[in-house]
C-alpha cells in the first residue's frame, strides 16, 4: 500500500482536533525546557523586588544586580528563540496513537490507499471493511497532558523554589506592588539612601479622651521629591504622645513640632546606624504648632499639617440654690461638663467668718456621687447628711469644684446659707447638741461653761434612762476638757458628744448608720486609689458585716417608729436584701477579676441605694396626720373583717335552714322567694330552741356595722375632704342586708353582705394607695419585707430580674459592666495564670510575662 489522500471516514473533524492537540502537546514539551529558566529568573526578580531588598543596596550594586538579571533573562530568551518547535503530521499521529493505546497504527491506515486491485470488487469491498474497522478504532482517541520531562532536567526541584519566593514576596508586600517594583527597577541616584528608610509615626491621645491612636501615613512623593497628594489635617489633643520610629536612616533624624525640635535616639543599647525612635509629649506650649515634620540630613522624610486641640478646664454650676430638705438634709443639684472626661465633682464648704473646724481643716470637702464619671457631662443631685458636722446650724458658703482627668479644676459661684442641723426631740440629746455647738469657739469661758453643763447633765442619769454608756461618755468628755484644751481634744469631745446625743435619740441605729457611712467612704477611696486585691477583699468583708448590722438596726428602728406596716405606693422601688447581697457579690467578683472601673460603678450604685435607704429612714416619721390616716385604714380593715365574719355566719345559717326545710318537706323549694313567708313564720324565729342565733341578733349586728361605717365616712370626709363612692355603695348594701335579715331571712342577705365586703375591700385598697402616694413618697427606696407583694413583671419564673438584681440599670454605655459569663471566664483565666505562675520549671521569660499579667489584679 502507498500513501495517498485521506479517506472520507466519519468523525473526521474530531480526528483533526485531536491531531491539533497532539501537535500542541509536542510543541510545549519542546518549548518548556527552554522557557522555564526565563520564568524562574523573572520569579526570583519579582520576589526580590517585592521584598524591597534591592533599595537596600548601594546605587551601583543595585544597578549591577539589575544588569545581571537582564543578562540572565536575555541569555535564557536566546535559548528559547533558537529552538525548533515544528511538529510534523507523522509525529502528531504517532503521539496520538501512543496516548490512545492503539495498535497497528489505525490513523496511518486511514491515510493509505490501495496500491493495486482497486478495480476488483472483492478487493475494494475488503479494503472498505478494513477502513471502517480502523475508523471505529479511532473513536477512542485522546491526548494526554504534556510531559516535558523536567524531573530529569531539574532533579532538585529548583523551579519550585522560584515560585515559592514569588509567593513570599507577594505576601510580604501586603498588596502594595507598584511602589516596590518602581524602587527595584529604577535606582535612585543622589537620594543618599534616606528615601529607602521606613518611617512610622503614631499619635497616642490621652486615655481619658477615649480617642483611638492615629497612624500617620507618609505622603507619596514624585520623582522630584514633591508630594503627590496633600495629607489631611491631623487634630491632636493636648497631652497626646507622638511616637516615631525609623529604620535604614544614615543620619540621626529630627522631629519638629512647630518650632520645637527633638532628635531621635538610637534603638537598642548599641548605636545601630539605621534604627532610631523618639517620643514627644504635646503640651500647652505647642498649641500654635501648624505642622509636624520629620527631617533627615536636612531633607523632609515626612510632613503632616496638625492642629493642637487645647484641653479646657471643666465647668460646674448649681442647677438650683442649695437647700434644706427632709429632716435636716442638704440637697445639692449640680451639673458639670468637660470637653473630654470628668474625674471628680466636689462640694467645698467654708465657714462664712473663716473659722476652722477644731482639730481639722478650714473647709469641708464632699465627694459628690456622679453616676457618669469619665463622661464629658455629669448632671445629678446629692442629698448629704451634714448634721454630724460641728458647723451644723452655722452660716457657711458652698462652692462646687470639678476636676478633669488632666487635673484641671473649675469652680462655681458661692452660695451662702445656714448649714442644716438636726432637731433632737429628746431634751437631754438636745442639751448635749447645744453644748457641742458651743465648742466651735473653744475659749476658756466657753470650755468652763461646757464642763459645768456636762456635770449637770451627768448628775441626772434618770433623764437618759440610766444608760451607763451615756453617763461614761459625759464624764469622759468633761474630764478631757478639764485637763486639756487642745484642738485635737476639742474635736474628739465634739465627736463623742454627737454619738452620745444620737444614742439617746435613736439608739443603736445611729451607730450602725455611722459605721456604714465610714466603710462606704473607705471602700470607695480604695477603689479610686487602685488598692491591692487583699485590701479590697478585706474592705468588702467589712462592708458585708456592717451592712448586716445596719439592716438589723434599721428593722428595729422602723418597728419602733411604727413604719413596718406603712402601705407601699404602686410606683415605689422595692429593694430586697437579696438585691443588696447580689450587688456586693458582683462588686467583689469584678474587683477580683481586675474590672475595677465596673466595680467602682457598681459600688457607686450600691452607695446611692444605701443613701436612699438612710434618707428614707431619717425622713419618715410617725407624724400626727400619718397616724390619723393609719387609724382610718386600720378601722376599715377591722370593719371589713367583722362584715366577713357576719357574712360567714349568715351563710351557715342559710345552709342549716335549707337543710331543715328539705327534711320536713322534700318537695318544697329550698330558698323562699322574697315576700313569701320565711322560716320564722313556722318556727317563730330562726333556730329558736335549737341553739342558733336569731335573725334579730344578726340584724342588730349588721346595723351596728353600718353605724360604724358611717362614723368612718365622717372622719374620712373631715380629713381627706372626700368619701370614696365604694363606701357609699357598701353602706347601701349593709342597709339592704339588715332589711333582708328582718324580713326575708338569710338567703336574701347573703348577696348584699357579699357586695358590702367587696366594696369595703375596694375602699381599703384605694385609701392605702392614696396614703402611700401622700406619705410614702418621702421614704425613697423601700426595703422588701417578708410577705410583701411586689410587682413581678419583667422577671423570670424564679422572680429574678434579667441581667442581675437591677438588670441593665448599672450599665450606661461608658463602662460596660461584665456579664456573669464574662466574669466567670475572667475568673478561670486568672486562676489558670496563677496556677502557671507556680510552675517554676517554665522558662523565665514566660514566668515574667505571667507575673506582669497578674500584677494589675
Amino acid at each position: 500500500m502507498m500513501p495517498g489522500t485521506a479517506g472520507r471516514t466519519p468523525k473526521n473533524g474530531q480526528r483533526r482536533l485531536r491531531m491539533l492537540l497532539a501537535r500542541s502537546a509536542l510543541a510545549w514539551e519542546r518549548l518548556w525546557p527552554r522557557l522555564w529558566p526565563v520564568v524562574a529568573i523573572v520569579c526570583v526578580f519579582f520576589a526580590v523586588a517585592l521584598l524591597d531588598l534591592l533599595p537596600l543596596l548601594s546605587v551601583w550594586l543595585h544597578s549591577l544586580v539589575l544588569i545581571a538579571f537582564a543578562g540572565s533573562i536575555g541569555y535564557a530568551l536566546h535559548g528559547v528563540f533558537s529552538g525548533d518547535y515544528r511538529v510534523c503530521d507523522t509525529a502528531a499521529r504517532q503521539r496520538l496513537e501512543r496516548d490512545s493505546g492503539l495498535a497497528h497504527r489505525p490513523l496511518t491506515a486511514l491515510q493509505d490507499t490501495l496500491a493495486s486491485g482497486a478495480d476488483d470488487e472483492a478487493t475494494s469491498a475488503l479494503w472498505q471493511v478494513h477502513l471502517q474497522r480502523m475508523a471505529e478504532v479511532t473513536q477512542r482517541l485522546h491526548v494526554r497532558l504534556p510531559s516535558p520531562g523536567m524531573t530529569a532536567r531539574d532533579p532538585y526541584g529548583l523551579r519550585a523554589v522560584a515560585v515559592l519566593l514569588l509567593v513570599i514576596g507577594l505576601t510580604a508586600s501586603s498588596g502594595e506592588t507598584i511602589g516596590p517594583l518602581q524602587r527595584a527597577v529604577v535606582p535612585e541616584f543622589g537620594a543618599g539612601g534616606d528615601d529607602r528608610l521606613t518611617l512610622d509615626v503614631w499619635v497616642m491621645p490621652p486615655a481619658f479622651t477615649g480617642l483611638a491612636p492615629i497612624f500617620l501615613e507618609r505622603a507619596k512623593l514624585s520623582r522630584m521629591a514633591m508630594p503627590v497628594d496633600q495629607p489631611t489635617l491631623v487634630r491632636i489633643p493636648v497631652g497626646s504622645t507622638i511616637l516615631a520610629q525609623t529604620s535604614l536612616a544614615r543620619t540621626v533624624p529630627e522631629l519638629r513640632v512647630g518650632g520645637r525640635v527633638t532628635q531621635f535616639a538610637p534603638i537598642g543599647e548599641s548605636e545601630d546606624p539605621g534604627g532610631f525612635k523618639v517620643e514627644v509629649l504635646i503640651g500647652d506650649a505647642d498649641q500654635n504648632a501648624a505642622d509636624l515634620v520629620v527631617e533627615i540630613n536636612g531633607r523632609q522624610a515626612g510632613q503632616w499639617p496638625i492642629e493642637v486641640i487645647a484641653d479646657t478646664p471643666p465647668e460646674v454650676e448649681f442647677l438650683g440654690p442649695p437647700k434644706r430638705t427632709g429632716r435636716s438634709y442638704l440637697r445639692l443639684d449640680y451639673e458639670a461638663r468637660d470637653d473630654y472626661a470628668l474625674a471628680s465633682v466636689q462640694a467645698v464648704i467654708h465657714h462664712r467668718e473663716g473659722h476652722s473646724v477644731p482639730g481639722g481643716d478650714n473647709s469641708i470637702r464632699i465627694e459628690l456621687p456622679a453616676p457618669g464619671l469619665g463622661l464629658p457631662l455629669v448632671k445629678g443631685n446629692s442629698i448629704q447628711d451634714m448634721t454630724a458636722h460641728p458647723w451644723a446650724g452655722l452660716p457657711v458658703e458652698i462652692r462646687l469644684h470639678a476636676l478633669d482627668a488632666r487635673g484641671q479644676a473649675g469652680a462655681s459661684d458661692a452660695f451662702a446659707m445656714v448649714l442644716p442641723e438636726r432637731v433632737f426631740n429628746h431634751p437631754v440629746a438636745r442639751a448635749i447638741f447645744e453644748v457641742r455647738k458651743q465648742l466651735n469657739t473653744p475659749d476658756a469661758a466657753v470650755v468652763k461653761g461646757v464642763v459645768g453643763a456636762l456635770e449637770k447633765i451627768a448628775s441626772r442619769p434618770h433623764h437618759f434612762y440610766n444608760d451607763t454608756v451615756v453617763f461614761l461618755a459625759l464624764v469622759i468628755a468633761r474630764s478631757r476638757l478639764t485637763y486639756t484644751r487642745s484642738d485635737a481634744v476639742v474635736a474628739s469631745v465634739q465627736n463623742l458628744l454627737w454619738e452620745t446625743a444620737m444614742r439617746i435619740e435613736d439608739g443603736d441605729f445611729a451607730l450602725a448608720e455611722r459605721d456604714l457611712r465610714e466603710i462606704q467612704d473607705r471602700l470607695m477611696a480604695a477603689m479610686r486609689n487602685r488598692a491591692k486585691g487583699e485590701e479590697l477583699e478585706r474592705l468588702m468583708d467589712e462592708l458585708q458585716q456592717v451592712l448586716d448590722k445596719y439592716m438589723a438596726a434599721l428593722a428595729k428602728h422602723l418597728k419602733r417608729e411604727g413604719l413596718t406596716d406603712l402601705p407601699l405606693s404602686p410606683s415605689a422601688q422595692i429593694i430586697e436584701n437579696s438585691n443588696l447581697q447580689w450587688m456586693i457579690d458582683q462588686t467583689r467578683e469584678m474587683a477580683q477579676t481586675g474590672a475595677l472601673e465596673a466595680a467602682q460603678r457598681m459600688l457607686s450604685q450600691l452607695n446611692r441605694m444605701l443613701d436612699s435607704i438612710r434618707q428614707g429612714a431619717r425622713m419618715a416619721g410617725p407624724t400626727e396626720e400619718l397616724k390619723r390616716v393609719r387609724q382610718l385604714v386600720d378601722g376599715l380593715r377591722s370593719l371589713t373583717q367583722r362584715q366577713q365574719r357576719l357574712l360567714d355566719e349568715t351563710f351557715r345559717q342559710m345552709q342549716r335552714d335549707q337543710a331543715r326545710r328539705q327534711s320536713q318537706n322534700p318537695g318544697a323549694p329550698q330558698t323562699p322567694k322574697p315576700g313569701q313567708p320565711g322560716p320564722q313564720d313556722q318556727l317563730g324565729q330562726w333556730g329558736e330552741g335549737l341553739g342558733y342565733r336569731s335573725g334579730m341578733g344578726m340584724a342588730r349586728d349588721q346595723e351596728l356595722l353600718r353605724h360604724d361605717l358611717g362614723r368612718l365616712m365622717l372622719q374620712m370626709d373631715e380629713m381627706l375632704g372626700t368619701i370614696p363612692s365604694s363606701l357609699g355603695q357598701a353602706e347601701r348594701s349593709m342597709r339592704g342586708a339588715t332589711r333582708s335579715l328582718n324580713q326575708d331571712g338569710p338567703a336574701g342577705a347573703v348577696l348584699q353582705q357579699t357586695e358590702a365586703v367587696e366594696k369595703l375591700r375596694q375602699a381599703t385598697k384605694g385609701l392605702a394607695e392614696q396614703m402611700a402616694r401622700r406619705f410614702g413618697s418621702s421614704i425613697g427606696m423601700i426595703l422588701g419585707r417578708p410577705g410583701t407583694r411586689q410587682d413581678r413583671s419583667g422577671r423570670d419564673p424564679f422572680g429574678r430580674n434579667p441581667g442581675g438584681a437591677f438588670g441593665a440599670l448599672i450599665d450606661d454605655g461608658d463602662v460596660r459592666v461584665p456579664t456573669q459569663m464574662e466574669m466567670r471566664r475572667a475568673r478561670e483565666i486568672v486562676d489558670e495564670l496563677r496556677r502557671r505562675s507556680g510552675e517554676r520549671y517554665r522558662p523565665q521569660p514566660e514566668l515574667n510575662y505571667i507575673e506582669r499579667l497578674l500584677r494589675r489584679f
